[in-house]
């Protein structure tokens, strides 16, 4: 089980706990947390958050990213991790 941590998505600032079974993007979702998202396959960049702390682990994706970003529909957490959007 993987806390994240989540700071000032839409608003929002709480503690999810999740298997890491799923991506951050639907265990967002799950949790009633709406990130922007497009395709779902890594392509346009439209879920990209800001990773402050922890590591992901990134299923094929097209987009470049810095270290401190991650694609919510591609990403699955491999530690606690602390998220937020962009620019937060």
């Amino acid at each position: 089980m993987f806390i994240i941590d989540v700071e000032g998505i839409n608003g929002k600032t709480e503690t999810l706990y999740v298997e890491g079974e799923h991506s951050i993007l639907t265990e967002l979702e799950n949790h009633n947390i709406v990130v922007d998202y497009n395709c779902r396959q890594g392509h346009c960049g439209c879920c990209i958050l800001q990773l402050i702390s922890g590591e992901v682990h990134h299923k094929d994706n097209l987009i470049d990213l810095s270290n401190d970003e991650l694609l919510a529909c591609r990403a699955t957490p491999m530690s606690d991790i602390k998220i937020s959007e962009r620019g937060y």
